[in-house]
């Protein structure tokens, strides 16, 4: 199946969130400071890390806040580069957006993953969702310490770390694209 084929259902769906997401950004104390739609490789996720890094001192942003943003930056990047489906074309399609709404950064970024995979994802965020901060805390160092690796290279700690940095301030949706793939969405924010 091609998920990039113009004007299929899936690119619609695909395209309506991001527009939908940049036209919220429009405004006197709103705005998108990175926004990337397309594939996402280790090139592309240094790249924007480098300019999100470049746009936080340029705003001057709190020390903690950035440190905050760039970790929830780098996990999410790093969830898309390892957990994004291709399509049979072997096309990845995905989005990574920032904006700021005065001093509240928001993270948005959305991917395709499978049917299946979306039903277990869903679970685990629920769980970590239902976590207080000192359970949330205590998964995190005990995921940590056990040190096992996934078949991907994933040790689990990638949305245990966003909802840390994020004060578990993270939302996620699962939007049913056709018989085989789920746009996954994720939106996690920082005060700064």
């Amino acid at each position: 199946m091609d998920l990039n084929k113009v004007g299929s259902v899936e690119e619609s769906i695909f395209t309506a969130r991001v527009n939908s997401i940049k036209a919220g950004y429009s405004g006197d104390d709103k705005k998108i400071l990175v926004s990337h739609v397309g594939e996402l490789d280790q090139d592309k996720v240094n790249t924007i890390s480098s300019l999100v890094e470049t746009q936080m001192e340029n705003l001057g942003v709190s020390k903690s806040a950035v440190k905050k943003i760039f970790n929830i930056v780098i996990e999410t990047l790093q969830n898309i580069c390892l957990h994004g489906e291709k399509d049979n074309n072997g096309y990845q399609m995905t989005y990574f957006i920032i904006g700021k709404n005065q001093n509240e950064f928001t993270i948005f970024s959305g991917n395709i993953i499978t049917n299946i995979g979306a039903e277990k994802l869903n679970i685990r965020l629920n769980n970590i969702k239902s976590l207080s901060d000192v359970e949330l805390k205590k998964q995190y160092m005990e995921v940590l310490s056990n040190g096992e690796l996934s078949a991907k290279g994933g040790a689990g700690l990638g949305f245990l770390t966003i909802a840390l940095k994020s004060g578990n301030n993270m939302d996620f949706e699962f939007e049913a694209l056709n018989k085989e793939y789920t746009l996954f969405t994720l939106q996690s924010k920082v005060l700064g």
